[in-house]
């Protein structure tokens, strides 16, 4: 009997944690929800944008994406792309877009360069090049949701309480956007790693809404001023490193007060989805790499530990102990066991429904797929993609992530 009330006492602290984590994901959702339905006119004027775009190799991609936008429903927005050094017919595709869009200019990395890497150098050159304060990045294989992308990010930059806040933001020196790969294909491979973006991505969401600075931020959607950029250096910080340019730049200035989101679904990035495993797991290497360089970190990755542990202790102190008791019951019926294995099914079922309801609400706020009964097996499964992603990374050589090319 003693142990039936301690496997029900364990179970359920556990239960509450696992609970709570669930239910804030939903609060992302609620909260877009709620600001859009309220969403007032802007009275001030919006600032002029410049668009900076790095390329390598992405002719194909410039062609098709890059037209959206320079297209955008938006007064005054010039769009800069810097050539990393291509070897693809990439500056004839821009030459001939520029003698189409008059908004359009391109710049190029040198070829001798080579003290600082190639992406960092681009976006400096872009950063240097733009003509206006604000400055948004995003990527050549990434094309807006719709015409009103700009238009958002420059209703947040002046008036940012439209959109999603956290009530200590008082004027905005970055605004960060949301991406996701694009959804038309239904493979595992596709539900996996849009999965585990959309994961890390409300986790920094989470944290800039309870009152934090931004810890990472989506380089494919995002905007940033040109004199904080200026001010600050740079990527002075880790000019060598080969990726995580535009994460490092916002995590090593953002501030419980000049960090704005912009979560609407018309602002929306969509990136070109990727191909291959290989190149996924990759990306989480180099992620792996890049979080030895962040700052003000600790409290967010104890968030994350425990939102990917919250399965798992569900998993272990009440869908097994309820197998156990199913077992005992078949075996020898009794009250005590009936009673336990019928509060572990209870807890268990309205764990589940919680947990897929509130990421529903938040998937749905965003215009993204929900998961429903596989978001399951991926809340136990993304804690091993971490893991594996972290133990390649420490038998890498460091020459590895600091290549001066793309």
């Amino acid at each position: 009997m003693l142990l039936l009330k301690i496997t029900l006492l364990v179970a359920l602290v556990a239960w509450l944690i696992a609970i709570s984590v669930a239910y804030a994901d939903g609060l992302i959702g609620r909260r877009i929800r709620r600001n859009l339905c309220a969403r007032a006119p802007i009275a001030a004027e919006t600032p002029p944008l410049s668009v900076v775009i790095a390329a390598h190799n992405q002719a194909t991609q410039l062609r098709r994406y890059l037209p959206e936008i320079l297209e955008q429903d938006y007064e005054r927005f010039e769009v800069i792309v810097v050539d990393m050094i291509s070897t693809d017919d990439t500056k004839d595709i821009l030459e001939r877009l520029e003698m189409q869009y008059a908004n359009l200019r391109h710049t190029f990395v040198p070829a001798s360069a080579r003290d600082i890497s190639i992406e960092r150098l681009a976006l400096t050159l872009g950063f240097r090049a733009a003509a206006n304060e604000w400055v948004v990045i995003t990527h050549p294989d990434c094309h807006p949701a719709s015409s009103q992308w700009l238009r958002r990010l420059g209703e947040t930059i002046v008036q940012p309480n439209i959109n999603v806040q956290s009530r200590q933001l008082k004027e905005p020196d970055m605004v960060l956007g949301f991406a996701r790969y694009d959804e038309q294909r239904s493979t595992w491979f596709d539900h996996k790693v849009g999965f585990y973006r959309l994961w890390n991505t409300m986790a920094g969401i989470q944290h800039i809404l309870t009152g934090h600075a931004a810890i990472r931020a989506d380089g494919c959607n995002m905007a940033y001023r040109k004199s904080l950029f200026m001010a600050n250096g740079g990527f002075a910080a880790a000019q060598d490193l080969k990726a995580g340019a535009e994460e490092l730049l916002v995590n090593h200035n953002s501030t419980p007060s000049n960090t704005a989101l912009l979560l609407s679904p018309a602002a929306m990035v969509m990136q070109e989805r990727l191909n291959s495993l290989r190149q996924w797991k990759k990306r989480l290497v180099f992620y792996a790499e890049t979080r030895r360089h962040q700052c003000h970190t600790f409290l967010y990755r104890m968030k994350q530990m425990l939102r990917m542990a919250a399965p798992w202790l569900i998993m272990l102190t009440v869908a097994f102990p309820m197998i156990i008791g199913i077992v005992m019951i078949l075996m020898d019926p009794q009250p005590e066991s009936i009673m336990m294995t019928a509060v572990l099914a209870v807890m268990l079922f309205t764990y589940i429904i919680v947990r897929l309801t509130c990421f529903h609400t938040t998937t749905r706020a965003l215009s993204c797929r929900s998961y429903y009964i596989s978001l399951l097996i991926m809340d136990l499964l993304l804690p091993f993609w971490n893991l594996s992603a972290w133990s390649k990374r420490r038998f890498t050589s460091q020459k590895e992530f600091r290549k001066k090319f793309v």
